[in-house]
């Protein structure tokens, strides 16, 4: 098979143009989180784990297995955003070998400051679509997000 023809297969996909409209977006919303916290060096490593930070904190180890990943990965990240100040580690009371991760600034704040990233990428896609193809575009995909989420957990 052709390049050109591989090329074409590719851009018929539209499981394929999702992926890259989802990398390019990510980006997109990377550079916006950068500026939003002023750290040129965050990377999109250090953003995926916030989902897994509860505001109570959580233990390194619970992090990883939420993530589904080694300890060590996740170690390695938190200390490289508790030296950018984003996290900070706690010794748990509990258990003295355990380490519990807090957000720095108050929970909220830093997804309120991560959200706001994402919406300047939505105002672009916005201004691009126009707000009605927007809108649509948007029901849509959560539609699809709905259909993939069950049947990852069936």
């Amino acid at each position: 098979m052709k390049k050109t023809d591989l090329e074409k297969q590719k851009n018929a996909s539209l499981s394929h143009q999702l992926i890259k409209v989802g990398r390019l977006i990510n980006e997109k919303g990377l550079a916006a989180a950068r500026g939003a916290f002023q750290l040129p060096e965050l990377k999109q490593s250090h953003l995926d784990l916030f989902p897994y930070i509860d505001f109570e904190g959580t233990s390194v180890s619970e992090i990883a297995r939420r993530k589904g990943v080694s300890k060590q990965s996740v170690s390695k990240l938190v200390q490289e955003m508790v030296r950018m100040k984003i996290l900070f580690l706690k010794a748990d009371p509990e258990d003295s070998r355990s380490k519990h991760v807090f957000f720095n600034t108050s929970g909220p704040l830093a997804i309120q400051k991560g959200l706001e990233a994402l919406m300047s990428v939505d105002h672009l896609l916005m201004e691009q679509l126009g707000e009605k193809p927007y809108m649509s575009m948007l029901k849509k995909v959560s539609g699809l997000v709905a259909v993939f989420q069950a049947k990852k957990r069936a």
